[in-house]
């Protein structure tokens, strides 16, 4: 009778065993499958994924709108204008600096400031004029080659654009903020600031790590 118990106690050990092991693969498959599906969100949307640790692409867009905004404000005052009336202003971008603990590229800011100004009509950015490395070398080139040919010199720009972004790292208790400076300078020909703007980006999230 006691063995007859145990083979039975056995049969149902390895029953409750291979059940584990379906339900654990059932669940490995599941798992695998709904965190490989991926959706378009949009980017200004409320749905897209914010970190307080790091600069997202929101951050980005929310900083160059308001930079934007105000440049043009000053465009509109009659601040901000071309060397010579009726022309198009020349815009040069200089030394934009990454003071923060994190490995960014700033050309997502400045790239969309240039490109919503060089819609308006009103600015054209120089490709071949830049602080430290040309955008565009073939360009360079070509104008070196003109120059050479005697065919004359590129546009001086009209302003030069310029800039630095800051983080700033808080903590109380359980609660993290993380605050990125957004710093920006439109220098003229003589060495004028004729614009400055400072845009700031305050986020917070709780955690029950130590650190970021």
């Amino acid at each position: 009778m006691r063995r007859g118990q145990q083979l039975l106690n056995r049969k149902l050990k390895n029953m409750k065993y291979k059940l584990f092991l379906t339900f654990g693969a059932l669940a490995a498959v599941c798992l695998s499958g709904c965190a490989g599906r991926a959706k378009y969100v949009d980017s200004d949307g409320s749905q897209t994924v914010v970190t307080a640790g790091d600069i997202n692409i929101q951050d980005f867009a929310s900083a160059a709108d308001a930079f934007l905004t105000s440049i043009k404000e000053r465009m509109d005052q009659g601040m901000i204008k071309p060397a010579v009336e009726g022309e198009q202003i020349i815009l040069a971008i200089s030394k934009i600096v990454n003071s923060t603990s994190l490995q960014i590229d700033t050309d997502q800011l400045v790239k969309k400031i240039r490109v919503e100004l060089n819609k308006t009509g009103k600015v054209m950015t120089t490709t071949i004029l830049a602080y430290g490395e040309v955008e565009d070398p073939l360009a360079k080139e070509t104008q070196n080659f003109r120059e050479l040919s005697g065919e004359g010199g590129q546009p001086l720009p009209d302003y030069t654009l310029s800039g630095k972004i800051i983080d700033d790292y808080a903590r109380a208790g359980r609660r993290r903020q993380a605050s990125y400076i957004f710093q920006m300078s439109l220098t003229s020909q003589k060495g004028l600031a004729v614009w400055e703007d400072e845009k700031i980006i305050t986020k917070q999230t709780k955690s029950s790590l130590v650190g970021w």
